[in-house]
């Protein structure tokens, strides 16, 4: 597969936003902030699915 580390990144974001809606919006959990660092991390692993898709797209350079 030619994406993999993007498809698996994409993974992790998904299982991250995941638990952040839940903490958010599941008052037995009683955890009312951590869903802003499940949050964050959800959008951290999202800016690297993006990067890790770009340049896959953009192939190897020449540095000559």
């Amino acid at each position: 597969m030619k994406h993999l580390d993007a498809v698996l990144l994409g993974i992790v974001c998904l299982v991250w936003t995941t638990l952040a809606i839940m903490y958010a919006t599941i008052p037995m959990i009683m955890m009312p902030t951590g869903f802003r660092v499940w949050g964050l991390g959800a959008v951290l692993f999202l800016v690297l699915t993006l990067l890790a898709l770009l340049s896959r797209q953009r192939g190897p350079t020449d540095r000559r």
